[in-house]
């Protein structure tokens, strides 16, 4: 059994969590929420960080800017110099986060060679800034502010189209240059503090090994007791995975996580933040993208992961925003198409078996259920999952 590449959904450590501090009798925070050996408030840590940064500092609380927060870090804007300071959070999914030096230091510098990497292929899309520093009393990155975003929530379906069509010409202006690193997987940082793929594989020959274990789960969907038409789907199965595009992929420097999140959607262009960078083929990433806001998204809108971004409330939206990045990944190219139409339909399999194997778990672990819910939401998705695959289109 290989290590997948081509999943769906983020590592863990992109899911949304609530953070749980100690309370005294005044209802104040009496636990420090930022992670630091350091016995300090708020606001002693991020003037540390922009002091560090040759920055002007805050005078008090009040005037802390702060944008919000993800799973590992809170975001703070420092607004004379149009940055954003993040960071690392204290408390993940209710636990203690532990400091680890080469994580953190793996995760920013991989962050920061795709920026780099991605303005190189469309000028602007990424911060143009990203600097970082790792220490058990201090940690933080510090990036280019690129704007408010106006979400899913205005935009039209015409909109959310354009904004798609955008990052499929990105992805697949991606795919035009070379990588400038070792090996496939996720980037960290080698024995000589060099940055490369986290396997050391023949592209070809993991692709090879991926596809096989694609037919593995689809024989197991289809000897399952689920009922759907069976005949139709082993048709299209045995279509789909003998065309697969092998040889003419090349491993690429690319980004696993686009979701809505990630994004910013500014007036005038859609840009990325916070990717999950890694080396594959970029096919099979871009068909990601498209999945994910097909057949995703929305239906993981009641899982505590997903819970935050309402996204069943912005079906067109979405669904509009797979169709852009089709045609602008695709253009006029039939093969480029094809190639796509293949990796969801991949992507879909590898989804629906996820659930399946979940059904058949006892009992869901906590970190399960944050991803994907409770076993009859599970097995709920897991029918729509299979009847996708019926209907998907030839």
């Amino acid at each position: 059994m290989i290590e997948r590449i081509g999943i769906v959904l983020r590592r863990d450590t992109s899911f949304y969590i609530e953070v749980y501090n100690k309370k005294d009798s005044e209802g104040k925070t009496t636990e420090m929420k930022l992670l630091t050996t350091e016995n300090l408030t708020e606001l002693e840590l991020l003037n540390n960080a922009l002091r560090n940064e040759g920055l002007k500092e805050i005078s008090k609380e009040t005037e802390i800017n702060r944008l919000g927060e993800g799973a590992w870090h809170h975001a703070y804007l420092i607004e004379k110099e149009q940055l954003v300071l993040r960071i690392p959070k204290r408390v993940a999914y209710d636990k203690e986060v532990v400091f680890n030096r080469k994580a953190l230091t793996s995760e920013y510098a991989a962050t920061k060679a795709f920026y780099q990497h991605a303005n190189r292929a469309k000028e602007g899309v990424c911060p143009k800034q990203f600097k970082f520093f790792v220490d058990e009393k201090l940690t933080y990155t510090i990036e280019s502010y690129l704007g408010k975003s106006i979400g899913l929530q205005r935009q039209t379906t015409d909109l959310s189209r354009r904004y798609g069509k955008e990052l499929g010409a990105f992805f697949l202006a991606l795919e035009n240059l070379n990588s400038p690193y070792k090996g496939i997987g996720h980037l960290e940082i080698g024995q000589t503090g060099e940055l490369k793929g986290e396997l050391d594989m023949d592209l070809k020959a993991f692709v090879l090994e991926e596809t096989k274990e694609y037919q593995e789960e689809l024989n197991k969907l289809i000897d399952s007791p689920y009922e759907f038409d069976r005949a139709k789907v082993v048709k299209a199965g045995e279509s789909f995975i003998s065309r697969r595009s092998i040889n003419d992929e090349k491993s690429i420097l690319t980004n696993q996580d686009t979701s809505p999140e990630n994004i910013i959607y500014t007036k005038r262009a859609a840009k990325i933040i916070d990717p999950y960078p890694l080396l594959y083929t970029g096919v099979s990433i871009a068909a990601n993208y498209v999945f994910n806001y097909q057949a995703l998204f929305h239906l993981f809108h009641n899982t505590k992961r997903y819970r935050k971004g309402n996204y069943h409330l912005y079906i067109p939206q979405l669904i509009a925003s797979a169709e852009g990045f089709i045609e602008g990944y695709t253009g006029s190219s039939k093969q480029k198409r094809d190639a796509l139409h293949i990796e969801v339909f991949l992507k879909l399999v590898t989804m629906a078996y996820t659930h399946y194997q979940l059904v058949n778990e006892a009992p869901l672990d906590r970190e399960q259920i944050i991803r994907f819910g409770t076993k009859e939401q599970v097995e709920g998705r897991l029918r729509i999952y299979l009847k996708k695959l019926e209907e998907y289109p030839k």
